[in-house]
């Protein structure tokens, strides 16, 4: 998988990461019986055992259906399947619609997304830890699709995680290809069944039975009712479920889809969401598949990161609670002061983020124009969103940069004022100058993509002044951002633009 991950948000909530887990003792350290949890970790000192562990999951997921049954730390996550749970079989009609020529070019400078990543199909089933289930595809499907068991799919073992101590195991989620019409498949820590196949593999439209499986709650939105919903959440003993719309889906443990009685509303809310940060980039909706979003005990990095799905933390033994969050966010409208739903603008805004428009040291700046988008359409301002974007806090670092000769390694390490170099713009031309930019970009082909740092700066502000009628280049020149002689020149025929006061004389 590639992992295209955003550490913005590490630091969101106080104290994140603070506190102290008892570790495994010499004693625990047996890759067959040790259970791992926030509470009882496997210390980042244990390396030998780390590895050893690390590799044993690798054999477990990867061995034929069946070799291994369930292994005990599934019982602290994901989670047991309650004793009483019935086996069901049960046949979900799927189907598959490439994306065409015109939506590739919208998704392959996706690059923090993970477009191409193989795409999820629910199937509304759970397999308890270490049983076998059975998938049965129509023979012309044979070889082209994959059944994947579990949605926590962060390798523990890189990254930040790797430095860190363990709060669950390294790997949870394996694939096994469906090569012919019957398929077996298992995992020893159970997880929520999906069929999967690459985002370009051709149409297809199939009746797919699996079984022995348990079934989870499934919120679907526009199709399944309240009184479904409520019987599923009643009657499940799945661990996880979902609830989702066309546009995203939301892996939650079975305790907290307990807790909503109103998913049609919660999801009109995520709908409301992700349709803030489509509009921004102009992006359309419904896309070429939904986003996905799940919360996981231990990831690889910071508070979330972006990707498909995108990972967030919950682990309220690390101060890190988010699922309550997520299950109403009608807390979106709430004052941020940098907490959950600044991260999840902001993540969200990085599998939006188009890598053609991104040059060096903005990775983690440009994305927060989705963030004070959102915040400006859904929570009706940004006051209090960030301290990083206050009025004082702005005016301080501006006149703290421009004290000296301005040098983009500077701006680059603060990436709160390094967008005040983009919100400025924002303050003088709108929202609607960044839109119009933005699909510029769409109409790109491969080949005319820009090719390294220098031509993303130059496209940038080519596109941007071009858009506005203005130059920009002088006042990208004032930050330490140079563009090419021949771009400059040529922008010489829009006025240059600069913003009142600035650079800021008092």
């Amino acid at each position: 998988m590639k992992m295209n991950l955003s550490i913005m948000a590490a630091g969101l909530l106080g104290g994140a990461l603070a506190g102290a887990a008892q570790t495994a003792t010499p004693e625990e350290l047996n890759v067959d019986t040790i259970v791992i949890s926030a509470t009882h970790t496997v210390s980042v000192k244990d390396a030998d055992f780390r590895q050893a562990l690390y590799q044993h999951c690798q054999e477990m997921l990867n061995a034929p259906a069946g070799k291994y049954g369930a292994h005990p730390a599934a019982a602290a996550f994901p989670g047991p399947v309650a004793a009483e749970a019935p086996r069901i079989a049960k046949t979900v009609s799927l189907s598959h619609t490439p994306p065409d020529a015109a939506m590739l070019r919208l998704i392959t400078p996706l690059d923090y997304s993970d477009p191409f990543g193989p795409t999820m199909y629910s199937t509304g089933l759970y397999a308890a830890p270490g049983e076998v289930i059975s998938v049965d595809v129509p023979a012309a499907l044979a070889g082209r699709l994959e059944v994947q068991i579990g949605c926590q799919s962060d390798n523990l073992n890189e990254w930040v995680a790797a430095k860190e101590n363990w709060r669950r195991m390294p790997l949870l989620v394996n694939h096994t290809a469906l090569k012919t019409g019957h398929t077996r498949a298992s995992n020893p820590f159970g997880g929520l069944i999906y069929i999967t196949c690459p985002p370009k593999t051709a149409a297809w439209q199939a009746a797919i039975t699996i079984s022995n499986a348990v079934m989870c709650p499934q919120y679907v939105a526009g199709q399944t009712t309240d009184k479904e919903w409520e019987r599923e959440i009643a009657t499940s003993g799945a661990p996880w479920g979902e609830m989702g719309s066309s546009n995203i889906i939301i892996m939650l443990p079975t305790h907290v889809l307990k807790k909503i009685h109103d998913p049609a509303n919660r999801m009109k809310l995520w709908d409301k969401v992700i349709g803030a940060e489509m509009d921004l980039a102009q992006l359309p909706m419904p896309f070429y598949r939904a986003q996905r979003l799940v919360t996981d005990v231990h990831i690889g990095g910071g508070f979330m990161h972006s990707g498909y799905p995108i990972m967030v933390h919950h682990c309220p033994e690390k101060h890190m609670s988010t699922e309550d969050f997520i299950s109403d966010p009608a807390q979106f409208a709430l004052p941020a002061n940098g907490g959950p739903n600044w991260g999840f603008f902001h993540e969200i805004g990085h599998n939006m983020q188009n890598n053609d428009w991104v040059f060096d040291g903005t990775t983690e700046v440009s994305v927060n124009l989705f963030s004070l988008y959102c915040f400006d359409k859904i929570a009706g301002g940004r006051d209090n969103a960030h301290s990083g974007v206050s009025n004082d806090g702005t005016q301080k670092m501006l006149r703290n940069f421009f004290s000296d000769p301005p040098k983009p390694a500077k701006w680059s390490g603060n990436p709160f004022l390094a967008l005040t170099i983009f919100r400025l713009i924002q303050n003088d031309f709108g929202w609607d100058l960044y839109k119009r930019t933005f699909v510029k970009y769409h109409a790109l082909t491969d080949e005319q993509r820009p090719k390294g740092d220098a031509q993303k700066r130059d496209m940038f502000v080519k596109y941007l002044s071009e858009t506005a009628g203005a130059d920009f280049a002088p006042y990208f020149a004032t930050w330490g951002i140079a563009v090419s002689d021949g771009v400059a020149a040529d922008l010489k025929k829009y006025p240059a633009w600069m913003p009142y006061n600035f650079p800021p004389k008092t």
